[in-house]
């Protein structure tokens, strides 16, 4: 039991760990933190104490900030940009708030600007009490200080959590989905490699494990020549490594027309020499007198095959099912050979090029993309776990 304890918290914690990776901010990666400061924000409702500022920036604004000394603390000034009598400052006054850079994200792809959240400290809740403050920006020049106007955000448990999953937003192209463009975010980003790793593994899954149990019940049930000989050199392609049949694939499908298409993505994996040779052994404890009664009563092959082995084999279909899913789920070499458009990608292709145009990655938004991507292999294994065990576990006890 504590082996099992011990096996289960080693497994465990690497998913708990990404899980908080994903709720960091930019700015928090590689502080050598555990806990993510949105979520110690939420737990100790540190908005009862400080606010929430939202600045909009444009791309050379974010620049000359980043470059200026204090980063990632910048000023505020607790009036509107419009009652200073000189847009642009040559020096910061006394009376200047230094707030705290907690977020950075970009609402869209095709946004021209940067939302910046900030922290600032209000002890005394006089900046609760204003709607719009100044953020001021450094000036290109690097002698001045620029007038922006920062709107104050409600200190509400639901900013907090928006600020929370700021990169599962941004991963999803929320704006997109929340303005009422469901087509639009359907069509690219990371919504589109998640609908094609479910159409490709569903459909692998489905299509797979009926040809699997149809050629294990031949090979089990049936008596035709070179029988033996056939199923010996369908077990030894088990041990030629299947990168080594990337490049004729490669050249198959393109030949055919049906490079960049779901066919090439669903058609390597209709048929593994691992299923068939799992049902068969299997369909090899059935008893030959349940297939004799079945057709003594007038069944057909078929109806055989359908009505007496397939529900009689369902925990190792089961078992099956769930390889198949996991394989299809995370391949990347296939997908990477078979495909080059953006709207062909499946998950595992399409979170290892998620990075920005200059090659930097968010790491934060690839956790939090890696994170949802286990959602689909939790739920298949719950739905099928008693079947799965059952499948795993076939032949330990005997009696």
């Amino acid at each position: 039991m504590l082996f099992l304890t011990i096996f289960a918290l080693v497994v465990i914690v690497p998913f708990v760990y990404m899980f908080l990776v994903s709720l960091k901010s930019p700015a928090e990666m590689g502080n050598g933190r555990i806990m993510p400061e949105a979520l110690l924000d939420l737990l100790r409702l540190r908005g009862i104490s400080s606010v929430l500022v939202r600045v909009q920036l444009s791309d050379e604004q974010l620049a000359t900030l980043n470059r200026a000394p204090g980063a990632p603390f910048a000023p505020f000034l607790a009036v509107p940009p419009e009652k200073l009598q000189q847009m642009l400052l040559p020096t910061v006054p006394r009376d200047t708030l230094w707030g705290r850079r907690i977020s950075l994200e970009k609402p869209s792809a095709a946004a021209t600007f940067i939302v910046g959240i900030f922290e600032l400290p209000d002890p005394e809740g006089k900046l609760r009490q204003l709607d719009q403050l100044t953020f001021l920006c450094p000036h290109p020049s690097g002698n001045a200080w620029t007038a922006v106007a920062a709107k104050r955000l409600p200190n509400t448990v639901g900013t907090l959590l928006s600020r929370l999953f700021v990169n599962y937003r941004s991963l999803v192209n929320w704006d997109t989905l929340a303005s009422g463009k469901f087509w639009q975010w359907l069509s690219r980003g990371y919504p589109r490699w998640y609908i094609n790793s479910l159409w490709v593994s569903i459909a692998t899954v489905i299509f797979g494990v009926f040809f699997d149990s149809l050629a294990g019940f031949a090979f089990a049930k049936y008596d035709f020549p070179f029988r033996r000989v056939l199923f010996g050199v369908l077990v030894a392609t088990i041990m030629v490594p299947y990168p080594v049949t990337l490049v004729p694939s490669f050249f198959i499908f393109a030949k055919l027309g049906l490079y960049n298409t779901y066919a090439a993505l669903i058609i390597p994996g209709l048929v593994s020499a691992f299923g068939i040779f799992l049902v068969r052994q299997y369909v090899q404890t059935i008893p030959d007198d349940l297939v004799a009664a079945a057709r003594t009563d007038g069944a057909s092959d078929f109806e055989v095959f359908w009505y007496v082995i397939l529900p009689t084999a369902r925990p190792v279909l089961a078992a099956l099912a769930v390889f198949r899913f996991l394989w299809q789920w995370n391949s990347y070499l296939y997908p990477l050979v078979l495909t080059n458009k953006d709207t062909m990608k499946t998950l595992q292709l399409g979170l290892a090029t998620l990075q920005e145009t200059y090659g930097t990655v968010d790491h934060g938004v690839q956790m939090a993309g890696a994170t949802l991507a286990i959602i689909p292999i939790l739920l298949i294994y719950i739905a099928l776990q008693r079947h799965f065990i059952a499948g795993i576990t076939m032949g330990s006890v005997k009696g």
